[in-house]
């Protein structure tokens, strides 16, 4: 009974969401089919648990800054929600503020489009308020 139990164990905190549980990394962006400028394959991660997500940057030196907010599969698309507050910080400031670095827009709920959807594999995209298409390629880490 007792290995029947340890095997149970809860691994995704309120339930199963699937293959976009774990750790993620954006190891390409593009602008219009160009790489962004600036743009580092090796620090920027997305953690996804229950319905929250952590977008972060990792320096060389490892440490980490994270952007909190909420995400929804919606089918052919990915709803991220960072409009979010609390006691210390007004909705969709610091640590719940869009990541800059991305060029998501400031507190509002930003609407990606599933390109490509596998277990270890995201294509993601969105057209900004500049209407450029940006195209996000995450590979599951763990």
């Amino acid at each position: 009974m007792l290995v029947a139990v340890a095997f149970c164990g809860c691994r995704m905190n309120n339930g199963d969401i699937g293959d976009f549980f774990g750790s993620w990394l954006l190891y390409s962006m593009t602008i219009d089919g160009q790489e962004a400028e600036g743009f580092d394959t090796e620090s920027t991660y997305w953690e996804f648990q229950n319905n929250i997500l952590e977008i972060s940057r990792v320096d060389s030196h490892y440490q980490k800054w994270g952007r909190w907010g909420t995400w929804v599969d919606d089918g052919d698309r990915l709803l991220l929600d960072y409009t979010h507050g609390d006691e210390d910080y007004a909705p969709g400031t610091d640590i719940y503020q869009a990541p800059e670095w991305l060029y998501f827009p400031s507190n509002q709920i930003i609407v990606l489009n599933f390109v490509e959807r596998q277990s270890k594999r995201m294509v993601l995209s969105m057209q900004d308020d500049k209407d450029r298409r940006i195209v996000y390629s995450l590979r599951k880490i763990w």
